[in-house]
């Protein structure tokens, strides 16, 4: 997969640019204002792997490419039984160089984009066994020759070069032509489909298109093929040709002929382009309405646009055999959808993405974070004339934004934590009034969730549960106070339920809640010594101690059990027993 791209010096990118895409998660978001860069990165992709035209930053059309040298670099995550063994050892060295590499060792100019980089790094170590996989940021300049972007240093010069020039701070084009075998590899292992949004959706979902092809696994020629195969073929010239010739011998010093000795049969290529044209070319998708067929003429937008990402689904989940070298790229998803809608079409998306080798789409909306439940979100942003990227895991999104927002000193944009609120409570509110609900359990932390998840599980996907960790007790306060004013305005078409739940803690967070709002309860829980069991309270209620948090309301016995399957293996264990 890709879990980032370098670009510089392409469409709104001036300069070197490092944007961080996931953590390896498959489902990747890019959300950020209009005009801030996000479609930008699908474009550059659909550049590197299906050879687009490049769609340059303006400062290269008045500087020129000498100076600027625009390139797109993907950094790639990929398993190393993947590669082909005659780029083994040249993808070995790249990796581990890359794994390892300080920022010491790029030059000061571009450590702030390294930096990005190395927290994302830091991430991936943690989550992967990274001796099983390659990290390899390898892509090409404008005019297709080998870039490294920014990891082109120094010291990547003295590792595969016994006379590189110790004065020069990175390698020269010639000497990168060695990586060319393993880009190639690279563009052929993925295949990258790209949907922008200003297609025309009648024109894009004809089974002839490119894109639509790509989605089947193969071309109308291939399909074409196994209908009428070649010895189909010679058997209709056969039957042809005897029919000119028994004209022929009718008409005596006269016959019906092609220009020249030889005479031209009908070919595979021209059957096939004919069958395209006259069978397939005057099919339209239709939509079932009832028991009448419409045209995509006669949807709405929203409708073309949903039609879009179902066609995809189906063709991958049912049609195609092998999906998973596809990488996904869909531009705007919810363009002219009604906000109901978004919903529904997003969680259809994070299907698509369980499909394929990763979908990364663009959006203004921020609803889908809490709706589905793993991925990455990159939010972009601008100060001055910069672009500033920050990645969150949607798992805990609400976790990772107030870290982000701490970490980051407050630089991250405002609107995410306005919008990462309005849309959260937009969100569970319109999910909660259809007539197949889903239901929602909001908890403090990640640790909640992980154990709520397990103790659920039976029921999970039959109740459309969804468990979101959001941060802490505070943040609990704040979304009840938000999703109460919401359902004060669509109390009579709830159909869904929304249980928030807090730890006990030494500090309570306290505030007023409404009991008559029966489809939404906010509860903390407590132990309580006298029944020696955890109880659900309210959250103004008296009990205030003992602190209780998740783990204490577990089952002792079974951790005492459990424990004692590890004694064996870990005997400081005995010390907790």
């Amino acid at each position: 997969m890709v879990i980032g791209t370098i670009l510089r010096n392409f469409k709104t990118y001036s300069g070197i640019n490092y944007v961080p895409i996931s953590h390896g998660e498959n489902f990747c978001g890019l959300v950020g204002n209009n005009g801030i860069g996000k479609s930008s990165v699908l474009e550059a992709l659909d550049s590197f792997f299906n050879g687009k035209s490049w769609n340059f930053n303006i400062i290269t059309k008045k500087s020129g490419f000498t100076t600027t040298r625009p390139h797109i670099v993907p950094v790639f995550l990929i398993s190393k039984e993947s590669i082909k063994e005659e780029n083994l050892k040249i993808a070995e060295i790249i990796s581990d160089y890359v794994w390892e590499l300080e920022e010491s060792d790029v030059i000061s100019q571009n450590r702030e984009q390294f930096k990005n980089f190395t927290i994302q790094r830091e991430i991936l170590i943690r989550d992967f066994i990274i001796e099983d996989y390659f990290l390899l940021p390898i892509g090409e300049t404008y005019d297709h020759k080998p870039s490294l972007s920014f990891f082109n240093t120094k010291k990547l010069g003295d590792i595969l070069l016994e006379d590189f020039d110790k004065t020069s701070q990175q390698l020269s084009d010639e000497q990168l032509e060695f990586l060319q075998p393993l880009i190639s590899e690279l563009k052929e292992q993925f295949e990258y489909i790209y949907i922008p949004k200003d297609i025309d959706p009648e024109n894009f979902t004809q089974l002839e298109t490119k894109e639509i092809q790509s989605l089947m696994g193969e071309t109308l020629n291939e399909i074409v093929e196994k209908c009428v195969p070649q010895n189909k073929i010679q058997e209709i010239n056969q039957s042809l040709n005897k029919f000119i010739d028994s004209v022929s011998d009718i008409l005596e010093e006269y016959s019906f002929r092609t220009s020249g000795e030889r005479q031209v049969n009908l070919r595979k290529h021209d059957v096939y382009k004919l069958i395209v044209e006259a069978y397939f070319k005057i099919r339209k998708l239709h939509k079932k309405e009832g028991t009448h067929w419409l045209e995509m003429a006669a949807l709405s937008s929203g409708e073309k646009q949903k039609a879009i990402i179902e066609l995809a689904y189906h063709f991958l989940k049912s049609y195609r055999s092998e999906t998973k070298n596809i990488i996904l790229g869909i531009d705007e998803p919810e363009s002219s959808l009604h906000m109901s809608a978004c919903y529904d079409q997003f969680n259809k998306l994070y299907e698509v993405s369980s499909l394929c080798k990763q979908l990364i789409f663009t959006t203004h909306w921020y609803g889908f974070i809490p709706t589905v439940e793993n991925g990455c979100v990159s939010v972009i942003s601008k100060s001055e004339k910069d672009h500033l990227f920050d990645l969150i895991s949607i798992s805990s999104y609400r976790e990772s934004v107030k870290q982000t927002v701490r970490s980051s000193k407050g630089k991250l944009p405002y609107d995410i934590r306005l919008k990462s609120i309005n849309d959260f409570t937009q969100s569970v509110v319109t999910s909660i009034l259809s007539d197949e609900p889903y239901n929602w359990l909001i908890c403090e932390g990640s640790s909640e969730k992980i154990y709520f998840e397990a103790y659920f599980a039976d029921i999970k996907t039959e109740k459309k549960l969804r468990i979101i960790p959001v941060g802490g007790a505070g943040e609990i306060k704040r979304i009840y106070n938000n999703l109460q004013v919401a359902y004060d305005d669509f109390k009579s078409d709830i159909q869904g339920k929304v249980i928030l739940i807090s730890d006990t803690d030494a500090e309570l967070v306290s505030y007023s809640t409404r009991d008559e709002l029966k489809n939404l309860m906010c509860y903390r829980i407590v132990n309580v010594s006298s029944s020696r069991k955890t109880e659900l309270v309210k959250i103004s209620s008296n009990p205030v101690s003992p602190k209780t948090e998740i783990e204490d309301s577990l089952n002792g016995k079974l951790f005492y059990e459990t424990l004692l399957e590890f004694q064996v293996d870990y005997p400081e264990i005995e010390n907790v027993l």
